[in-house]
């Protein structure tokens, strides 16, 4: 074992993320609000033996009215940059109806960022919608996206002026899989075709909203991408790999990279592939954060090098695990970065690393339970935060701009 100095680029952005909905609270106009409280999602809970009181998003952290207390957090851990949303069904509540008030205090949340020395990446979509917009079909009817380009337009034209880096649309794969073909999100289709569609749909307003950023903001705009880090296992593994790896990883990135000033990377996952499927075995080699998704930082630096030919700025915004006892978070961290460093050293263009997240937060069909937040919150104790060890030792990175590591 060998310990070895590892420093990143001057100007490197190091912080933490969250999404608007997981983090605000009461949100009564959004589509996600009400599937919580539909009968199916009640009925699902209760056949499972869950409460569904716990799966209720509630008042959630907060943030919406803690916010300053969030960025001051985050400051004091050395944090030079958050990735935050905001929430289109508060903005427009009633179709053609902006809140200005929303607005203002929208405006109000990025004030207090910039205070706090944070460059800000913002999020337009995460998820949730209007619940007017889902039920007018929603990203299902391409005739729908007059209504989501427009209510781009009206918050860049009005928050644009404090926004670093604009995010148009989180994971629209993921998105897309989990509400129109598992069923597991709003509006709870299972089904082929309307995946495909909701993903072509996104990526034509994406295309749109990006051209309209870049003429009335002039910042940089991207995607998060969730990339899966693909291995070949057994009998045609590697064609598997091959076709598998286009369709989750490639089929949007193709089709936008021209509309993306950078690239927006959230990884998570690893899966070893054969011809016959994901070999769930592969599971039993990795250590396993509490939701039992495997831990794999190699696949990372993959990922990172499958991304240089497109010669663009990269910046992970999303990288973390849920940990409630916080006893591996401080090694995942530093694990995740040693691979970023290599693929740094290999040519890739990596400015910053956002972890996930800022605080525990509403983990969407799971509920409260997963703990990801650097930040730990109390929710028997009037949502006290209680800043983590390993938050600790990740603001060392921040601070230093290095760390020292052990190679094995």
């Amino acid at each position: 074992m060998a310990k070895v100095k590892l420093k990143f680029p001057k100007n490197f952005l190091w912080g933490a993320a969250s999404s608007a909905y997981q983090t605000e609270g009461n949100n009564i106009n959004s589509d996600w609000w009400v599937w919580e409280r539909s009968i199916n999602r009640l009925a699902m809970l209760k056949a499972q033996g869950k409460n569904s009181e716990e799966y209720f998003s509630g008042e959630a952290c907060d943030f919406y009215n803690r916010y300053d207390e969030d960025f001051s957090l985050a400051s004091h851990l050395s944090h030079n940059a958050i990735r935050i949303g905001i929430e289109w069904a508060r903005i427009e509540p009633q179709e053609g109806v902006f809140d200005e008030s929303v607005f203002q205090h929208y405006e109000q949340i990025l004030q207090s960022a910039k205070y706090h020395g944070l460059q800000i990446f913002l999020t337009l979509h995460h998820y949730t919608n209007p619940l007017w917009f889902a039920k007018k079909g929603g990203f299902l009817k391409k005739e729908n996206l007059a209504y989501f380009v427009d209510y781009a337009h009206h918050a860049v034209e009005r928050l644009g002026q404090y926004v670093d880096f604009w995010v148009t649309v989180n994971e629209p794969e993921l998105y897309a899989t989990q509400g129109f073909a598992v069923g597991i999100f709003p509006p709870g289709i299972k089904g082929i075709l309307p995946p495909f569609r909701v993903v072509n749909n996104l990526i034509e307003a994406h295309k749109q909203i990006s051209g309209f950023i870049k003429i009335h903001a002039n910042k940089p705009v991207s995607m998060a991408f969730n990339l899966l880090d693909f291995q070949p296992s057994g009998f045609l593994g590697e064609l598997a790999v091959r076709l598998v790896r286009y369709i989750i990883n490639g089929y949007i990135m193709v089709r936008v990279i021209d509309y993306c000033d950078y690239i927006g990377v959230n990884y998570y996952f690893h899966h070893h592939l054969s011809i016959f499927g994901v070999r769930k075995r592969s599971l039993h080699d990795h250590e396993r954060t509490d939701r039992g998704w495997g831990i794999h930082p190699e696949g990372l630096e993959r990922v990172l090098l499958s991304l240089k030919r497109f010669n663009k700025p990269v910046y992970i915004l999303e990288n973390g695990l849920a940990d409630a006892k916080d006893q591996k978070r401080e090694k995942y961290i530093k694990d995740h970065l040693y691979f970023v460093h290599r693929a740094i050293e290999q040519g890739v263009e990596v400015k910053g690393y956002l972890y996930w997240s800022l605080t525990d937060n509403f983990e969407w069909e799971e509920g409260f339970w997963p703990r990801f937040g650097l930040i730990e919150i109390d929710r028997s104790s009037l949502l006290r935060r209680k800043v983590r060890f390993s938050a600790i030792k990740y603001a060392e990175i921040c601070r230093d701009n290095s760390f020292d590591y052990d190679v094995v």
